[in-house]
């Protein structure tokens, strides 16, 4: 049995083509390889006024395919589930992907974002949770730095770490908090598994310890270090692996940490006191249990350690 496909836009050209020269139906049917109901339809349905146009006919047909899918209907269980994940620092794209995963289907990010803006009271305060509402621009000052005389250039490092090929490829960065306390952010590039430690000092030697510590903590082996030529990073000599270091004024040299580093903007803000927390783990569990868009709408965690962990039936 000969498998079903729809008429192109080729073959309504063709069918225009053969009407103008005044071919019946079943000669056309014949030279094109269609059954003859296929062309008496295709006419039938898509003529304005007895006049075929294989435009027209094309953008006819499209409508009503669009028209005849079946629409999702958000019903309450699943606005319930919707509210709890952007309440935790989900994106609506990251929500519609994983929802589509675990469940092989689910609204669109498109859907939600209209459940959010809804004329719905009741809906109206979830708007504060995306992440780009009401926020300033990202911008920062740049500063001027020269390149560390001891350090490896990042156009010296490993084609299999640009392609972000394997596990165990980091890039590190500080981030800024209340009473000039920084926190240390370790991402992997490859899986965007992050680990984070609160600094005590801010000098080459404290940095390399704990980035250190934080490389051992996660059980696996790692190979290159990529970060700025900041006076954090300069004397890196301590460090268990190979560094490598960006060219300056170049962030997107480093754009995974950077990127890292405003995810974790919606949980560190610059005014948190850092000192009160006692322990980062619960905010390398919001980053490292938070589906990606870049990875499939894994989670890096699923991703650096080759596991399966259902997310959005635990809410």
């Amino acid at each position: 049995m000969r498998k079903y496909s729809r008429v192109s836009y080729e073959i309504r050209c063709q069918i225009d083509a053969f009407l103008q020269v005044k071919l019946s139906i079943p000669e056309i049917a014949n030279m094109l390889g269609l059954h003859k109901s296929t062309i008496y339809r295709e006419i039938k349905r898509n003529s304005i006024y007895g006049l075929y146009s294989p435009g027209t006919a094309n953008k006819k047909s499209k409508d009503r395919y669009k028209q005849c899918r079946r629409k999702h209907k958000l019903t309450p269980e699943i606005q319930l589930k919707i509210e709890n994940l952007l309440k935790n620092g989900w994106s609506p794209e990251q929500i519609s992907g994983r929802l589509r995963i675990e469940f092989g289907d689910g609204p669109s990010h498109t859907t939600i974002y209209k459940f959010i803006y809804g004329k719905e009271k009741r809906r109206r305060g979830l708007k504060i949770y995306l992440r780009r509402f009401n926020k300033r621009g990202a911008g920062r000052y740049i500063q001027r730095r020269r390149f560390s005389k001891n350090g490896t250039s990042i156009h010296q490092r490993p084609k299999v770490a640009n392609n972000r090929s394997r596990i165990g490829d980091w890039e590190r960065d500080t981030m800024y908090t209340k009473n000039n306390v920084y926190v240390l952010v370790c991402t992997d590039r490859k899986s965007r598994f992050t680990k984070l430690s609160i600094l005590r000092e801010r000098n080459c030697k404290a940095v390399d310890k704990a980035t250190n510590e934080l490389l051992e903590s996660t059980g696996r082996k790692s190979f290159t270090m990529t970060n700025d030529n900041g006076p954090d990073f300069k004397a890196s000599k301590d460090l268990s692996v190979v560094t490598y270091f960006c060219d300056p004024m170049k962030p997107q040299q480093r754009g995974t940490v950077e990127n890292t580093i405003g995810l974790l903007r919606q949980y560190i803000k610059r005014k948190t006191d850092i000192r009160t927390i006692k322990n980062l783990k619960y905010y390398e569990d919001k980053i490292n249990n938070r589906p990606r868009k870049v990875l499939n709408y894994k989670t890096p965690y699923e991703v650096y350690y080759n596991k399966k962990v259902a997310l959005v039936s635990w809410i």
